[in-house]
């Protein structure tokens, strides 16, 4: 998908959607509830419907044919059972359509895309200042700060850094250590990890390129590789301390079973594992509404998203998301790589920055030409019509 045209403008709409942004990570109501981030992301499609008078743009219909999908079955299996979180879910994936609709719309613009930036840093700045004066919720010992969930926190954290890194925003390494202060609190392995792959690649394409122009020597790698070998070993003694046994490690891979059944019980796929028939055409995503006697909510991974929908629903997701990141260049693999190996863990498909992630490739596959927005370009284009 490419840009091609240049109808822009940094708005109301483009201020409302910043704002509910700002504002999604603070949770006055219940889980799964309206929040008052929610009022401005409607308000922020409101004002781009009516700024939009000839349309919005039409790139998202592959997914627009996958939220058809999404609502046949979910709808059939609350005819079914009567379970009210199959409509929830539904309202997830439409909220999520119009995260998509309206991002799309204001990507593009280079001072949305600055204001982007500002928010994820002050979103990541207000939860370790809610951290520092110990106003943030815990989960046993695991902490979420503004969040309903721990994992829910470690997600929004990594997926507001990545965004740092997709806008190639010069001071997201010292925003890497925000990052990585709130994930060892959350205890989250898979946002860890998420982390790691994130931060290590970088650091790859990075050095590789400082060494193909000349900018490093083999002795100043040496010196790195050494600095992070010392680190690795600080912690392993203990020096610098971690209580990895929060994160769970032994529970979910030690004992008698298999890191594959142990995997399976750890995200709650044992009832995907007992019926696979619903690969074929989808379980339906009613979190709440237990069958076959499993009381426990299956874990958002790309499995159970598979297992939800159906296999047929579930490729048409993946062309979506390939048909976006399809030309994506080499600095932000890393990104990619780190966001869709974790959500084989968790997926989060129910965040919104899961999907802006998804989309942000469109302008980092693109030369600053084929997005920027000139009044010559506007003004040539009137003349032509």
């Amino acid at each position: 998908m490419t840009r091609t045209d240049n109808n822009v403008s940094f708005g109301l709409s483009a201020i409302s959607f910043l704002i509910y942004f700002l504002l999604k990570p603070f949770y006055l109501f219940g889980s799964g509830t309206l929040q008052l981030g929610d009022f401005f992301l409607l308000l922020s499609f409101a004002f781009l419907v009516y700024e939009r008078k000839k349309g919005l743009r039409n790139d998202d219909y592959i997914f627009g044919a996958f939220l058809i999908c999404v609502m046949i079955i979910n709808f059939t299996y609350f005819f079914i059972y009567r379970g009210s979180d199959f409509l929830k879910s539904c309202l997830y994936y439409v909220f999520n359509y119009i995260v998509i609709l309206c991002f799309r719309e204001f990507m593009y613009d280079r001072t949305f895309q600055k204001g982007l930036a500002i928010v994820c840093k002050m979103n990541l700045l207000l939860q370790l200042a809610v951290f520092l004066l110990h106003k943030g919720a815990y989960l046993d010992y695991r902490y979420m700060g503004t969040y309903t969930d721990p994992n829910q926190m470690g997600f929004a954290v990594v997926s507001t850094l990545s965004i740092l890194f997709l806008l190639q925003d010069k001071w997201k390494y010292l925003y890497v250590l925000v990052a990585a202060f709130l994930i060892l609190q959350t205890s989250s392995g898979g946002m860890l990890m998420a982390l790691c792959i994130l931060i290590s690649l970088d650091c790859l394409i990075m050095l590789k390129k400082a060494m193909d122009d000349g900018g490093i020597s083999y002795t100043l790698l040496f010196l790195i590789i050494l600095g992070v070998g010392a680190g690795v070993i600080l912690i392993l003694s203990d020096v610098i301390h971690i209580d990895w046994d929060h994160f769970r490690i032994a529970d979910k891979f030690g004992g008698e079973k298999s890191a594959l059944q142990s995997f399976i019980d750890d995200r709650a796929l044992n009832v995907a594992q007992e019926h696979p028939e619903y690969f074929l055409f989808g379980y339906g995503e009613g979190f709440q509404f237990p069958r076959y006697g499993y009381q426990i909510e299956l874990h958002s991974t790309w499995i159970s998203l598979c297992y939800y929908y159906g296999v047929i629903p579930f490729c048409i997701l993946l062309a979506w998301i390939y048909s976006n990141i399809r030309h994506v260049k080499l600095n932000m693999i890393p990104v990619y790589c780190a966001i869709f190996i974790e959500a084989f863990t968790l997926a989060h498909q129910r965040q919104a920055s899961f999907w802006m992630i998804i989309l942000l490739a469109n302008i980092c596959c693109q030369d600053d030409s084929d997005y920027e927005y000139t009044d010559e370009i506007e003004i040539e284009e009137i003349k032509s019509a």
